[in-house]
């Protein structure tokens, strides 16, 4: 409903028949920080700073769910469908400023933004696909590098950081015509050298969020030729979702920084999280296909044979659990005016929390090994 700006839908009986009414409020149960009203603010916002000021409402806004029984994994999209909302105003206003786009276009989110799996701590990932042709990687390019900068900034300024890795449509690398972007993938796959590395963990997580050029199909049949062509990729990808590992020790004690800032504290994200989604990534591009988010992926796989039904229930019950204990540890460290990170004290988390999360990370480490025999890695 959030997605489709649906805000009421009818309640029928067992023939059909209208019996009454449900509205966005009801099933929340909010009446205040309601993600509808966030999105709709920013979808009627007059002017840039409007926008950017109702956006900032999103931290408030999660909080709220996550007092709730929504699931997890839906607070994470209803984060990225926020975005995406102020991504759309943003460039609906700049356009408006700069005047008709000279080609079409289509502006793709990517990474965790693409997968709508965004935390309260977040960065800023996405991209530009312009209409094949010359024109679309010359003479056009200062138009859309001047209509990347002001959705950039104003993503900025609502709180969304800018990428470390200039993983944004303002970096010219990020820029490409339609021809581009599909050279540009099957050279990634072709040889997965240092760009590719960096790259192919962002990139190839991608979803079309507005403009009239339709990129998406032509994205999508490069990465499901994946699995047959470039079968040197599909290993790099699969090594990537071993490089990480769990925060567990010997007799599966969890392991916690030892020094420096984050002491007493692991890495929720990048010891858990990540290498569930890379995980689920390797697996989907294996079999051919070009879903997009890591529990889609986990249940593609299991319908293709790549894991079984035991390990894809176990994979998504512990991401729901680490996103869980991301999103609550995020919400502490907004209401104590913190800024958020992923690093959480497992000391806070009580007795039944732990042990949840011992065995979730069991969980992965049992996942990562079984992928590495099917390398013949061990």
């Amino acid at each position: 409903m959030l997605e489709r700006g649906i805000h009421h839908l009818p309640v029928t009986d067992g023939a059909g028949t209208v019996i009454g009414m449900v509205t966005d409020t009801d099933l929340l149960g909010l009446a205040q920080q309601s993600p509808f009203a966030l999105k709709s603010a920013i979808e009627r916002a007059p002017d840039r700073d409007a926008a950017v000021a109702a956006a900032r409402d999103l931290p408030e806004t999660v909080a709220t769910l996550v007092g709730t029984s929504v699931d997890p994994v839906d607070i994470g999209h209803v984060i990225a469908v926020t975005i995406d909302a102020l991504s759309r105003r943003l460039l609906e206003l700049g356009i408006a400023r700069l005047g008709e786009p000279p080609v079409p276009w289509a502006w793709l989110a990517l990474g965790s933004e693409a997968r709508r799996e965004q935390a309260m701590f977040t960065d800023q990932d996405h991209a530009l696909a312009l209409e094949p042709g010359d024109r679309a990687d010359g003479d056009v390019d200062p138009y859309f590098a001047e209509l990347a900068r002001a959705v950039t900034d104003g993503l900025e300024e609502a709180g969304i950081h800018r990428c470390h890795g200039n993983a944004m449509a303002e970096h010219p690398a990020l820029r490409r015509s339609v021809d581009g972007w599909v050279e540009a993938f099957r050279g990634w796959m072709h040889d997965p050298g240092s760009e590719g590395s960096i790259l192919s963990s962002i990139v190839f997580d991608y979803r079309q969020i507005a403009g009239p050029l339709q990129a998406e199909p032509a994205l999508d049949e490069v990465v499901r030729s994946a699995s047959h062509v470039y079968p040197m990729f599909i290993r790099h990808l699969s090594r990537r979702a071993l490089d990480l590992k769990p925060p567990t020790g010997f007799f599966r004690d969890l392991v916690v920084e030892a020094k420096g800032e984050h002491a007493g504290r692991l890495d929720i994200k990048h010891g858990g999280i990540t290498i569930v989604t890379n995980l689920a990534r390797a697996y989907d591009i294996r079999t051919g296909r070009s879903d997009k988010g890591t529990l889609e992926r986990l249940r593609a796989a299991c319908d293709a044979g790549q894991i079984s039904e035991g390990s894809r229930e176990a994979l998504e019950e512990t991401f729901r659990l680490l996103w869980a204990i991301r999103l609550e540890h995020q919400v502490a460290q907004h209401r104590a005016g913190e800024a958020a990170d992923d690093f959480v004290d497992p000391q806070e988390l009580g007795p039944v929390r732990r042990r949840a999360l011992k065995e979730a990370f069991r969980i992965i480490a049992a996942e990562q090994r079984a992928l590495h025999l099917q390398l013949g890695m061990g």
